[in-house]
């Protein structure tokens, strides 16, 4: 269908006369028309505006000119009649630029009934949308020729990324906006329901403070060799262990080292003997790991190397594993600093990377239903600090971490610092910020040559 192909919709009759473009300005004029014939009584901005926006869904630039001025005024609760709207543009000097009074009293005469804007207003912003459409697939197409064989895979994962981007249409209701009684009963019979986490971590005491739901973002943060791989993979081990899909991007470690810690984890091999080889890996350590092969093989794990990761490629990833098990995964990025942004800015600022990085990830947590966790690097603060305890200020590189999380678990071992420390072997996992419970310290044990946290009562 074409982008103007006015048959495909419920236009009036004569539209089947006019050129496409001229069919398609005149149903703008038909919504804008009823803007500006609009009363106390029957005023169709506001739903407008839900369908319509201000994200430049006008094919016509005087019709969008004219609509923001509609909107400035509805804004300020003033009449958004021709008069006043005049008034508006003659003030913002733009009342030439669309055609003066005469061109808003032509669109006036075109209106649309008011109980009738709401429809015609869905067919703009049809028409937008498949304008957008076809712009996208003129950039894949531009980007496709100037791509070369290296960087095909990131051409692929952008282009995917901006048509998801696209069909969710950020403007569609899908039954966000409405009264609160609306619901409400529902909502009340399914609290006699006992609501199961989405995700777990496999830490008792954790999981009973954390209780994540869909569309949580969880920061685990940490100074370096604090043991955020460790846990987070641990993590989503316990998750996939049970039967739960969980997803482990890996920005910091390759496959080989990521698939040692694996098995070092779930067999019990000491790290080191599976990352020298050869006849470090005893006779007991080969019997164990294949004991454990079956499990391995059977768990609903999936991982990902890819080095330039993005938010695009995140949705994608999840999408994918959603129509595959019909169900949203746990994430696990390791970590959120490294990873790029869509728009490929290079201009932009380590600050303005990772806060979008990090709006971006919460909106794809909160679209798909996925629950997201996210290492991150922690500054220096920490360790000028008297017993060097970290804090949710110290999320380095950006506070927006800080602003979308869900929750923040902050990862401290004094061992780290005083060797001889009578808690050697422990780590402090710092719940510094709960949406979902409170917020407290919950003590585990680290035994990270299984590359691992366990509860300081399992005995395994």
């Amino acid at each position: 269908m074409s982008v103007f192909d006015e048959t495909a919709l419920d236009l009036p009759a004569q539209a089947s006369q006019e050129t496409p473009e001229a069919a398609t300005a005149r149903v703008e004029a038909m919504v804008l028309g009823a803007c500006l014939m609009a009363t106390p009584a029957q005023d169709p901005v506001p739903v407008v505006a839900r369908i319509l926006g201000d994200d430049g869904d006008w094919y016509r630039p005087h019709h969008e000119t004219i609509w923001r001025a509609v909107l400035a005024l509805h804004a300020r609760s003033k009449p958004t009649g021709a008069p006043m709207v005049e008034a508006e543009l003659r003030r913002s000097g733009e009342l030439i630029k669309i055609g003066g009074f005469l061109q808003l009293s032509q669109i006036a005469a075109q209106a649309c009934l008011s109980v009738e804007a709401e429809h015609y207003a869905e067919i703009v912003h049809g028409y937008a949308r498949l304008r957008r459409y076809q712009q996208a697939l003129t950039r894949g197409m531009q980007t496709a020729r100037r791509a070369d064989p290296v960087g095909v895979t990131d051409a692929i994962a952008a282009h995917q990324a901006e048509l998801e981007h696209l069909a969710a249409d950020q403007s569609a209701d899908d039954g966000m906006f409405g009264r609160f009684a609306d619901g409400l009963q529902t909502h009340l019979d399914s609290l006699e329901t006992t609501v199961e986490p989405a995700a777990i971590t496999g830490l008792t005491d954790l999981d009973g403070v954390l209780k994540m739901r869909p569309g949580n973002v969880i920061v685990v943060a940490g100074r370096p060799a604090m043991g955020k791989s460790a846990a987070t993979l641990g993590i989503a081990l316990a998750n996939a262990a049970s039967g739960r899909p969980t997803l482990v991007h890996s920005l910091e470690m390759g496959k080989g080292e990521v698939t040692n810690r694996v098995l070092s984890n779930r067999s019990r091999v000491a790290l080191h003997h599976l990352m020298d080889g050869g006849e470090a890996i005893t006779d007991d350590d080969w019997t164990r790991m294949a004991r454990r092969m079956p499990d391995l093989e059977a768990l609903p794990l999936w991982m990902d190397y890819t080095p330039r990761v993005t938010p695009g490629l995140v949705r994608t990833r999840i999408k994918s594993l959603i129509r595959q098990t019909g169900q949203a995964p746990l994430v696990v990025i390791d970590y959120i600093q490294l990873m790029y942004t869509d728009q490929r800015n290079s201009r932009q600022s380590t600050y303005d990377r990772v806060s979008e990085v990090s709006r971006e990830i919460k909106i794809v947590a909160e679209e798909t239903g996925a629950v997201i966790i996210c290492c991150a690097q922690l500054n220096r603060g920490s360790e000028h600090r008297e017993g060097k305890r970290p804090q949710t200020s110290d999320l380095r590189d950006s506070g927006q971490l800080e602003q979308d999380a869900s929750a923040i678990v902050l990862l401290h071992r004094e061992d780290a610092y005083e060797p001889a420390s009578p808690r050697a072997g422990e780590s402090d996992l710092i719940v510094g910020k709960n949406r979902n419970g409170p917020c407290t310290q919950i003590t585990v044990a680290h035994q990270f040559h299984y590359s691992r946290l366990r509860d300081m009562s399992d005995d395994d």
